[in-house]
């Protein structure tokens, strides 16, 4: 058991041999693999920290799209650990998780997005089927077959409950001997002689020699106590959902990810969850977040209305139906965005016990269960299935955190996505 000196701050309330710093489905997923690849008898303490109820925060605003196909490989492979992470809970806690294998219709309406499409699922080994505009029609009825060009069927993909995944990594994490610990807001990092020692917490200090940051749209300001700067921003999110019309959007309704309007969609009980990618995403100073973004208000300046104005007449093109469906629900939230558009993954090479495992750029759910175990392995020092390599941390050189062209670049990663 860590005994690090609680002199770094005020006194001790806890100690583990490994924390981690967020409890949402990155945090969770990062313990439940430790948890799962020590046992409950390995010999080292995990404990997670929060100052929110697990789940309550980006987790929960998710539209959590599990798309296979990915513009690299290793992304690619994070997403397919996240199937074989899910069957591996469902066996042993005994119940189905609810994934949804409707599959993933890309759909390329210009003749610059057919070869993009080609590019896109070549390298991805998963099944493949092609369709001309009728019968991507005949699929997805909600399509007009006359605006698609060409669309790429990918029936092993689907869409899952984001909080009921989460809460099934809590649940396994807790069974491998994993400690929760919620109500706590961590202020700063400690460290002691150039390597982790602990954190400072609103009630004391908590000695660990190793830590993974996790905290999502906090992650920044946390690292910034350490004298590191991540190369993430936190970036407004939306998507809306219609009023139920099952007959326009049946259940078995294929996931639609759509270039050419920016914008994906996805069968929602009847009704359909789409949401679309503006020209001009909003990225906030990570130093002026609240301590609870589902109270965040940022009103129309979100930028989700003028986002919903410029994107809504290419997406009715592609989907005439949502002119006949009002919208009954905008959910919008915060997503955390690199300006190279990859995971922060991995140990901090300045500060040694030091990992991040941040910086979704919206693929934070599909990705979860591979970034689990693949930190998991950098953690333990074990060989692991995915080279984190191009997700280092340091991978950008020196960068500001706080500046306004890292979050200009983080805003503009996120405007670019065309994948789900």
């Amino acid at each position: 058991m860590n005994t690090a000196p609680a002199a770094m701050g005020r006194a001790a309330i806890d100690n583990a041999d490994i924390v981690v710093v967020g409890a949402g489905i990155l945090g969770l997923a990062v313990a439940w693999a430790i948890g799962r690849a020590l046992g409950p008898d390995g010999g080292r303490s995990v404990l997670v920290v929060d100052r929110h109820p697990p789940s309550t925060q980006a987790t929960a605003r998710a539209a959590a799209l599990l798309t296979r196909a990915r513009g690299d490989a290793a992304t690619a492979a994070l997403v397919r650990d996240t199937y074989d992470a899910i069957a591996s809970l469902e066996q042993e806690l005994g119940e189905d998780l609810g994934l949804r294998r409707v599959g993933t219709l890309h759909v390329a309406a210009s003749p610059a997005h057919v070869e993009s499409l080609r590019s896109l699922v070549a390298g991805s080994g998963d099944p493949v089927e092609w369709l001309e505009g009728e019968g991507a029609a005949r699929l997805a009825p909600c399509l007009s077959a006359e605006a698609v060009g060409r669309a790429a069927l990918m029936p092993l993909d689907g869409f899952i409950d984001p909080v009921r995944l989460a809460d099934a990594y809590r649940r396994s994490a807790r069974r491998a001997g994993v400690r929760i610990r919620t109500g706590l807001s961590v202020q700063a990092l400690r460290l002691h002689r150039g390597r982790i020692a602990g954190l400072e917490t609103d009630q004391g200090f908590i000695a660990a020699p190793v830590v993974v940051n996790a905290a999502g749209a906090w992650a920044a300001g946390l690292a910034r106590s350490a004298g590191v700067g991540l190369p993430q921003a936190p970036v407004c999110s939306q998507y809306w959902i219609t009023e139920p019309r099952p007959d326009l959007f049946p259940r078995d309704l294929p996931v639609l990810v759509m270039p050419d309007a920016g914008a994906y969609a996805r069968p929602d009980l009847g009704a359909l969850l789409f949401g679309l990618r503006g020209r001009r995403s909003l990225a906030l100073d990570p130093l002026l977040l609240p301590p609870d973004t589902a109270g965040l208000d940022l009103g129309d300046s979100d930028g989700g209305l003028e986002t919903l104005e410029e994107g809504w007449q290419a997406l009715a093109r592609l989907c005439p139906p949502l002119l006949e469906a009002g919208i009954a629900h905008y959910v919008s939230g915060l997503s955390t965005y690199t300006a190279d558009g990859r995971f922060v993954l991995g140990p901090v090479e300045e500060v040694a016990g030091l990992f991040m495992a941040t910086g979704c750029c919206g693929a934070g759910i599909a990705a979860s269960g591979g970034i689990g175990r693949a930190m998991a392995a950098a953690v333990l020092g074990r060989p692991g299935a995915v080279d984190l390599a191009p997700f280092a941390p340091g991978r950008l050189g020196p960068v500001d955190p706080f500046s306004q062209a890292l979050r200009d670049a983080c805003a503009a990663a996120r405007s670019g996505k065309t994948a789900g």
